[in-house]
């Protein structure tokens, strides 16, 4: 069990792991590339901005040349062009209309062999002539993969020769983007270093609470509501949720605990009526109950069966409310008159315990909008609790009136009443009240819980009150809607 869990553990680590790794991986390498491709134009914008700038300042010099005709600034124009081409790993040099060049950067001659055999297309003069360009050359004469500018000289205000700026695109790039990408690759590796330690820590603050949770509903699907759930996360959700599992275990340890208190006193209240149901029956059969006793040992089993019966048909309303198969057939009716009807069929009861009944003298009708059988059940559970827990020569006070808006009905009997503990969970499935009492050893703890249902079902309220030492009440409060 404990390696199946560690295993379950390490697996949800190594899957949030590699998710938020493999996320945050792939978010750099985008980040990288798109950086990539923005140092590359600027690369780009910057290297033909320079060019081009070189490229006009040959060009003035050149214009200057030709007006001075003078041998000083040809000098200065061919030294000119031998700087710019060293420092700027460049290529400049002037043609004329034609596309013939004229002059480059040789110090020997104005023209060496390799731009001798060069000649400039006639659609790349039309070009430069008209007012120059940038381009990225892929025309034979200038090679593949190279940046080209072309800058008109003019004299006069017209354009007598070009000066053309060449540059190995790859060759220059490379180096740029090579120191670029290693600072990046640098940066990071160290970001990427500090964010996987994160992404551990993270994950691991999430797994392994996840993994706890895990663990522990393992415990509670196999009955086991020992477990709780450590909830002091430092993440307020994480806790959150720990404590509602943690609650949810509660719940579930008490339901169990009515589901086995239910069980116990449902196979003693089984066990109980059905052995002296089987003892009286025997002793009539073979004789050891007199003949003139048989009548009375046999109103003993029938008051038996009547009370397997109720149990049976508490045990049935139950499972039919809980299903959620009994509809509501609201009627109006007088329910001052079901009330005392009700309380005729716990007479003798009530004059073999000397009780006192309070309120019917003042009571007139009260009408009410409900069901009229499932109010029967209502308060012919009320009133045996009532008469139950009345010590001999108490009282039972009744009290019903209505107005436009509900219906109020009460029950109040004297006697020992009901701590504040217990009141509260008086109306709990299975609950009952005050086990260690004497006169409280019949029921399964499920007629209040009954009555509080049906009181639901018609969109009212039932409150209990007490004061131990003198009273519980009951009080129920229905909207009293007769559209």
């Amino acid at each position: 069990m404990k390696k199946r869990l560690k295993r379950r553990k390490r697996t949800l680590f190594r899957r949030y792991f590699k998710a938020s790794a493999g996320t945050v991986l792939g978010a750099f390498l985008f980040f990288g590339m798109m950086m990539m491709i923005f140092v590359a134009g600027q690369w780009w914008t910057e290297k033909v901005n320079t060019l081009t700038e070189n490229a006009r300042n040959i060009s003035t010099s050149y214009a200057a040349y030709l007006s001075a005709d003078s041998e000083e600034s040809r000098s200065f124009l061919k030294t000119t062009l031998n700087i710019m081409c060293q420092a700027t790993v460049s290529d400049y040099f002037i043609s004329d209309l034609d596309g013939n060049i004229i002059l480059c950067a040789d110090e020997k001659s104005s023209v060496c062999e390799k731009h001798s055999e060069l000649k400039v297309s006639q659609s790349h003069m039309e070009r430069a002539v008209s007012g120059g360009f940038s381009d990225y050359a892929t025309m034979d004469e200038f090679g593949e993969g190279r940046f080209l500018v072309a800058v008109p000289v003019k004299n006069n205000g017209e354009a007598v020769a070009v000066v053309f700026a060449v540059e190995d695109a790859i060759t220059g790039l490379l180096p740029y983007v090579s120191s670029i990408l290693t600072a990046m690759i640098a940066i990071m590796f160290v970001a990427l270093i500090l964010v996987f330690f994160s992404i551990y820590r993270l994950t691991k603050s999430i797994t392994d609470p996840l993994s706890e949770m895990g663990e522990v509903t393992t415990h509670i699907a196999k009955g086991d509501f020992s477990y709780r759930v450590n909830i002091n996360y430092k993440d307020r959700d994480i806790a959150e949720f720990g404590s509602s599992l943690n609650k949810m275990a509660d719940e579930l340890a008490i339901e169990e605990k009515s589901r086995r208190s239910f069980v116990a006193n449902v196979s003693h209240e089984l066990k109980t009526p059905m052995t002296s149901i089987g003892g009286f029956i025997d002793g009539i059969l073979d004789g050891t109950i007199p003949p003139e006793d048989e009548k009375k040992y046999l109103g003993l089993v029938s008051n038996e069966v009547k009370r397997l019966s109720r149990m049976v048909v508490s045990m049935l309303n139950l499972s039919k409310i809980e299903a959620g198969e009994i509809s509501i057939n609201l009627t109006e009716y007088d329910i001052s008159k079901q009330l005392f009807e009700t309380l005729l069929s716990f007479e003798k009861r009530i004059d073999d315990g000397k009780i006192n009944i309070e309120g019917f003298e003042d009571m007139g009708a009260v009408n009410v909008r409900a069901d009229r059988d499932l109010f029967q059940q209502v308060l012919y559970n009320l009133i045996d609790n009532a008469v139950k827990f009345t010590p001999k020569g108490g009282t039972i006070s009744f009290f019903a009136a209505n107005d436009s808006e509900q219906t109020t009905v009460t029950i109040r009997n004297s006697g020992a009443g009901i701590s504040e503990e217990e009141i509260s969970r008086i109306f709990e499935r299975f609950y009952k009240v005050d086990k260690s009492r004497s006169y409280d050893t019949k029921g399964v703890g499920l007629g209040l819980y009954i009555v509080k249902t049906i009181v639901n079902m018609h969109d009212g309220i039932i409150e209990a009150g007490s004061k131990q030492g003198e009273y519980t009440e009951f009080r129920i409060v229905i909207p009293y809607n007769l559209g």
